[in-house]
């Protein structure tokens, strides 16, 4: 039995390699791996970290992931709308 392709993959997935398309998914790979990066940190440094740094870094952390949220939504925005407009 073969595999059955459901929507224009092929389509979509050369949206998603346009040269504005891959920057947009660089910076939120870049901003993802920030925050993972400071939950690290935090995780394992918990004791000598002071509470003033601690919370600072969560909010950094926070800022991270609302940044990788907005910059995916404006992808997926930018793919739907180019992928409309050429139907």
């Amino acid at each position: 039995m073969g595999m059955f392709e459901i929507g224009p993959h092929d389509e979509l997935k050369k949206l998603y390699n346009t040269p504005a398309n891959r920057r947009l998914k660089h910076w939120a790979i870049g901003a993802i791996s920030m925050s993972i990066a400071l939950m690290l940190i935090m995780i394992l440094w918990h004791d000598s970290i002071s509470y003033r740094c601690m919370l600072f870094m969560r909010g950094c952390a926070g800022l991270g992931g609302l940044v990788f949220v907005i910059l995916c939504g404006c992808m997926v925005y930018h793919v739907n709308r180019e992928y409309i407009n050429r139907k």
